[in-house]
């Protein structure tokens, strides 16, 4: 290795925790004073989410080591637990004794009677989950029974749940929802700064007592720009650096060198964007066209008389053949066939996302096809239910998941929609169905890759200031033909003015520009990216 190059005794970029490395950064501390204060309420939960690699390990370590003595405090690591196997882990973290054959109600009893002598003697019991978005619901409707025990104004379990954003999903179904009304405290980790990444930097090498300036301001600047201001990401390409300067008998790592770093680390961490951002407005249609120029092409049609009719298509895409009802029985047999086997090769959902990346214009490795990494290309994954209706005004690609007539789900890109006809992408097969058929097999669930306004997906509201409140009324001013002045706050006038756009998207008119709002907004002001009507792109 090259501690004994630089002068070191220990690597500073390594990825295992290490109290001798806590770096908190505004947003940690920022993120850490949030969650303490979340836990000194009457709530039952608090919400830490976060990107894989932004530190939120680092605030749970940090707000362990900041909670007061008379506090225990039981950790879950690893939550795939079924409910039987939390209610022991507890237990366990607990230092609570019970037998090998207990039953379900002998573990909860024996927690709920602990909880009772915890308070009786002043002391607070909290339950950390870290990686929760692995949880399964009957796990997670578990902790919510457990924290049902309370005094007349607190309770006396607190748990906190930390996880990626996809827990932020999974608390949204409607079997959880009385979990998710009792969460007081909520924080979403954001990546570094520039500035922070070089803190960052620094503060690590300067832990380890380095006296070489290894990292020079154009180095650090493209590091910070290459990893998103991940801390994880930022610690592997620093150690290849240093690695490559020591191989290359240099202490100060040069732009080449990080650029390499950057290639051998991220090559298989983020999606490579196939084209340059300037042409991410036109390209995707382009790649998508000479993707249907080569794939099979299967479609069927909806008649009312009966169930549905699967019409064949000719060899040329969306080139859709007038079929009578006396179609041949064995051309329909064939098609129905070949539409059972695109179907079974639907089942995975990061296929579905994969040709979701590449119609923004970007290649992504299956592993990596996932909503948590579209933020590495100034995306956000946004999930949900809505209506057809609705899909059109998001008038982006979406992924709908459908049902077969096991009512077993297949995933389906959204692809174009016309008023007789809605075009998916089904395991990149290009296939053009009836509005009757989809819905009849879809129940509004949806995933959306968007760019949100100024690279920040937080909902816009009353009272707030900033730019992302110049971005809303400008918007707000070109849709609506409003002359109105510059504003950076969100007053009454704004306010007035995103109820306009919302009744006159037909959306709710709740004065918040939420996902949904924003999203609508973004397709009528035709910003770039692919689209559902490409003619109007």
């Amino acid at each position: 290795m090259y501690q004994d190059f630089f002068g070191i005794n220990e690597a500073p970029f390594s990825i295992v925790p290490s109290a001798r490395f806590l770096y908190l950064s505004e947003r940690h501390r920022e993120a850490l004073t949030h969650m303490l204060s979340g836990l000194t309420d009457g709530g039952g939960f608090g919400l830490l989410t976060g990107e894989v690699g932004t530190g939120k390990t680092t605030v749970l370590r940090a707000m362990i080591s900041r909670l007061p003595q008379q506090a225990q405090v039981a950790v879950i690591l690893n939550p795939a637990l079924s409910s039987y196997d939390l209610l022991a882990t507890i237990c366990d973290e607990l230092g609570l004794s019970y037998r090998d054959n207990a039953t379900f109600k002998q573990l909860t009893d024996i927690i709920y009677q602990h909880l009772i002598a915890n308070h009786a003697a002043g002391r607070q019991t909290l339950l950390l989950v870290d990686e929760a978005q692995h949880l399964m619901p009957d796990v997670l409707e578990q902790l919510r029974l457990l924290t049902n025990l309370e005094t007349d104004s607190r309770k006396l379990l607190k748990v906190v749940l930390i996880g990626q954003p996809e827990l932020q999903q999974l608390l949204q179904q409607e079997r959880l929802r009385q979990l998710a009304q009792r969460i007081t405290s909520r924080y979403h980790l954001l990546p570094l700064t520039e500035t922070e990444v070089s803190e960052y930097i620094h503060y690590r090498l300067n832990a380890v007592d380095c006296l070489y300036p290894v990292f020079n301001v154009s180095v650090v600047s493209y590091i910070a720009k290459q990893t998103q201001g991940v801390p994880r990401l930022i610690n592997l390409v620093c150690d290849k650096s240093m690695q490559l300067a020591c191989q290359g008998g240099v202490h100060s790592v040069t732009k080449a060198m990080a650029i390499q770093a950057c290639e051998d680390i991220l090559s298989w961490q983020v999606p490579s964007a196939a084209v340059s951002r300037s042409t991410s407005s036109w390209l995707p249609w382009t790649i998508a066209a000479t993707l249907c120029g080569v794939i099979a092409t299967v479609a069927w049609q909806y008649w009312p008389q009966k169930n549905e009719h699967i019409l064949p298509l000719s060899s040329q895409p969306l080139a859709q053949l007038t079929v009578s009802k006396t179609a041949s029985l064995a051309a329909t047999t064939n098609v129905e066939t070949r539409l059972v086997k695109v179907i079974n090769d639907s089942r995975n959902q990061r296929n579905a996302m994969q040709s979701l990346y590449q119609l923004w214009g970007f290649d992504a490795a299956l592993n990596q096809a996932t909503c948590a990494t579209s933020s590495r290309i100034a995306l956000t994954c946004f999930s949900g239910t809505t209506t057809l209706a609705h899909l059109g005004l998001i008038n982006r690609p979406v992924i709908a998941i459908l049902k077969d007539d096991q009512q077993q789900p297949f995933y389906a890109v959204v692809y174009a929609i016309t008023n007789d006809r809605i075009e998916l992408l089904l395991d990149k097969q290009r296939i053009s169905v009836s509005p009757a058929w989809f819905e009849a097999r879809w129940d509004g669930q949806f995933s959306v890759l968007w760019r949100p306004p100024l690279g920040n997906k937080m909902t816009i509201r009353f009272g707030q200031s900033g730019p992302r409140v110049v971005w809303l009324n400008q918007q707000l001013n070109t849709f609506l033909g409003d002359n109105g002045p510059q504003v950076g706050y969100f007053d009454q006038t704004v306010l007035d003015k995103l109820r306009r756009f919302q009744r006159a998207q037909d959306i709710v008119a709740d004065g918040i520009a939420g996902p949904m709002t924003l999203m609508i907004l973004d397709s009528a002001l035709n910003l770039p990216g692919p689209t559902l009507q490409p003619e109007q792109a």
